[in-house]
This record gives structure tokens, sequence and C-alpha cells, in this order.
């Protein structure tokens, strides 16, 4: 599996991360099938090149349980997955990642965002797991928002954008939300919930620097 280091602090940072009850329940009836299936792919040091080779070699039940576990609406098909989205299928939760970097993260054929932008930096990534799980799951799915990555029109059609998505976006978002152009876009509970999010997210922000910066001095 992956080694590069920055993807390893990436995914430490990830597994912390609290999902909906709901989230482990409907996974619940193929986990076990599936870790046999992630230590397999771990005793055969399977990686990006050749996820796809090891998808062919599963069981028709191996692959069922993969489309399960990854809430996948149809049957996977290895032909049509990309060396990503095969990859992906294999991993964990807070192990999927945009390897490729082209914004978004394939999973199978299905293309998703992170709930943790992978550009930010450790201690940004840190406060916003800190931030997410002390906050209900309905209201971090609306702070979600903040971090999608707008696509670009490329010769009249709209492409995923790959460009980063840093501290500053995500505040300058906060800041237009708060502070709308058109008031009739942004309801009070909204706004509301993002200026929890963003008062919860700056103040672990502060406490991961300070510390951060107490234990550097010792």
């Amino acid at each position: 599996m992956n080694t590069n280091t920055n993807y390893a602090e990436h995914v430490s940072i990830v597994k912390n991360l609290k999902m909906a009850d709901s989230f482990y329940e409907v996974r619940e009836p193929f986990k076990e099938g599936f870790e046999a299936i992630y230590n397999k792919a771990n005793a055969n040091n399977v990686n990006m090149s050749n996820a796809k080779d090891f998808l062919n070699s599963l069981t028709k039940e191996e692959l069922s349980t993969l489309q399960n576990y990854t809430r996948l609406a149809d049957e996977i098909n290895v032909d049509n997955l990309s060396d990503e989205g095969a990859y992906n299928l294999l991993l964990h939760h807070y192990e999927k990642y945009d390897f490729n970097n082209d914004g978004v993260t394939e999973d199978g054929i299905a293309k998703t965002s992170g709930m943790i932008p992978q550009s930010l930096g450790n201690d940004e990534k840190k406060a916003l797991v800190e931030t997410f799980n002390s906050m209900d799951f309905k209201d971090v799915m609306t702070a979600s928002i903040l971090f999608i990555k707008l696509p670009m029109v490329v010769d009249g059609q709209l492409q995923p954008s790959n460009q980063d998505i840093s501290l500053k976006d995500i505040r300058d978002r906060i800041m237009d939300i708060l502070n709308p152009k058109n008031e009739k876009f942004s309801t009070q509970e909204f706004k509301n919930t993002i200026k929890n999010f963003s008062d919860l997210f700056e103040l672990n922000y502060k406490k991961i620097l300070e510390e951060k910066a107490y234990y550097n001095i010792r």
C-alpha cells in the first residue's frame, strides 16, 4: 500500500474523524469480508500500478463485498476503472485519496472529494477534525460546502478543478457567507451553522498552534 510521507500523515489525521453512526451501520455486514480483502492486498503489496490486476484476481463474491462496503450502486467492472479508482476501492474510507491530484478522489467509478482537504497543512487538518468531531454530523455536512472545489469552465464545459483549497480560501468563503452581497441566498440557520463552525475551528486552530509553539520551545 502507499507509503508516501505526506499521505501517511494525512491518513493518520483523517483517521480520527468521526463519521455518522449510519455510516458504520450500513457497512457492518460487509466489514469482515472487506478486512480479509484489505489484508490480502497488503500481503500482495498492492499499489496503484497493480490494483486492477489484483481486483481481477478476486472472486465475484469478493467484488460484491467491495461494492457493498464502498456503497457503490453498480457491480464493479474492473475494465471501467482508472488506476486510482481501483486502488481506492481497496482502502478504508480514511485512506482514500486523490493520488493523481486532479481535483477528485476516484473510488471505483465514483468521483468524490474528501471532507478534509488534502492540500491543507497538518495543523489545519487537525483543527478541522477536532471541529467536526464536536459538531452534529448534519452541521458537519452543511459546513463541508466550504471545502468544495468549484469546477472550471474549459472550452465551454465544466471540468473538475485541481486548484488547492487553502486556509485563506476557507476564511474568505466564511466571510462571503456571513456577509453576503445578496441576503436572500443565505438563511439565518445556514449562517449560524457556518458561524459556529468558524468559531470552533479558529479556537481549535489557535490551540494547536499554541501547543506546537510551547513544545517547540522546550
